[in-house]
């Protein structure tokens, strides 16, 4: 301790050494790590409700048909598929049971830190995928045959 004036009403001044916490050790960072997780969950319930949709019109299933088969009403669908409730592990595999699709297909364009992106061969994925295999199967077998080689010359090149 060292005093700044001899005057005795001065106060004392203590010295203080400063050093810097860890980020993870600061409340700043806890905070800007918990907003970041809730908008990383945030973005992955409006994906798992985008599949929920796009399987159950694929079906070309109701959603008051879904909300019957899984107990609830046609509002909380509204409510998973526009990723305003969370879907619980439990309900999404009801939900993935009803739909006749793996779990996983809810999951598909998900990338994680663990695993790189993977394809889905056994499930549509996506409208595209849905709408173009509707029309060619929709196609006689000579018109499908000159697609499949179109693609495969393509592939080839």
């Amino acid at each position: 301790m060292s005093r700044c004036c001899p005057s005795a009403k001065s106060k004392m001044l203590i010295r203080v050494q400063c050093f810097r916490l860890p980020e993870y050790l600061c409340e700043g960072a806890r905070n800007r790590r918990e907003g970041e997780m809730q908008s990383q969950n945030l973005n992955i319930d409006l994906l798992v409700g985008k599949k929920i949709r796009l399987r159950r019109q694929m079906l070309k299933m109701s959603q008051t048909t879904l909300g019957h088969a899984l107990g609830v009403s046609f509002q909380q669908i509204q409510k998973y598929e526009k990723g305003l409730n969370r879907v619980s592990a439990g309900r999404l595999m009801q939900i993935s049971d009803i739909l006749n699709v793996p779990i996983s297909f809810f999951y598909a364009d998900i990338i994680t830190k663990q695993q790189p992106p993977h394809h889905h061969d056994e499930v549509i994925s996506s409208t595209e995928e849905y709408l173009l295999l509707k029309r060619f199967r929709t196609l006689t077998s000579i018109k499908q045959r000159a697609i499949l080689h179109l693609i495969m010359d393509e592939n080839a090149s």
